[in-house]
């Protein structure tokens, strides 16, 4: 999936430009402006919007010499759009949920990389940043089966491959000592999922 659009990404039509310029709309727009931000032509951007008013999904206003279209998101069918169009904020809350359940709790859990940033791609990872706790061994196998668990939930709630970097505590001496490019990306991007806050646990790196 692409979590970067996942709404026009499964529904590749105007429609869906369009209909993700009102979701993310928090005041009227012009046809001329929707088409702008949609990418689209206007007259097929026009097009869409007369069919989504006669739906009653999107309100249409005179506003002096133009007419401005909003979305109504009194309408049965808003919420599930305005929830497919957060598909990565999902993702986000099912992690949290799925680690909060582990018996061995990690010292921390984030997602970096495109899928923080939001700007990935169809084939993109799911990169998630684990640092196993102080007691715990690499090879604990309690251990191993939940952060594989974890890995093939991923897949199965986006078609997305998890790519995790895992690392202990006596781990973040050697990042600090080494500056790898993953730290850059974790104080840029870093979502916190579970455990010590990210700018807690690089401090000092």
């Amino acid at each position: 999936m692409d979590l970067t659009s996942p709404f026009e990404s499964l529904f590749p039509t105007v429609d869906s430009s369009v209909l993700r310029v009102l979701l993310s709309s928090k005041k009227p727009r012009t046809g001329r402006e929707v088409a702008r931000e949609a990418n689209r032509s206007q007259r097929a951007t026009k097009l869409v919007l007369d069919r989504l008013v006669d739906h009653g999904l999107v309100f249409r206003e005179e506003l002096g010499r133009s007419q401005v279209y909003t979305l109504n998101r009194n309408h049965l069918a808003a919420e599930p759009l305005t929830q497919l169009a957060r598909l990565r904020l999902a993702l986000f809350d099912h992690l949290r949920a799925a680690v909060g359940t582990w018996r061995l709790q990690p010292g921390h859990v984030s997602v970096f990389g495109s899928a923080a940033r939001g700007d990935g791609g169809l084939q993109s990872d799911v990169d998630i940043f684990l640092v196993r706790p102080h007691a715990v061994e690499e090879d604990d196998e309690g251990w191993r089966e939940q952060v594989g668990a974890l890995a093939d939930a991923v897949f199965s709630w986006t078609g997305n491959h998890a790519g995790i970097a895992e690392v202990s505590d006596e781990d973040l001496d050697r990042l600090r000592r080494e500056q790898p490019a993953i730290l850059e990306s974790l104080r840029a991007d870093a979502v916190h999922i579970a455990g010590d806050p990210i700018r807690e646990l690089l401090r000092g790196v």
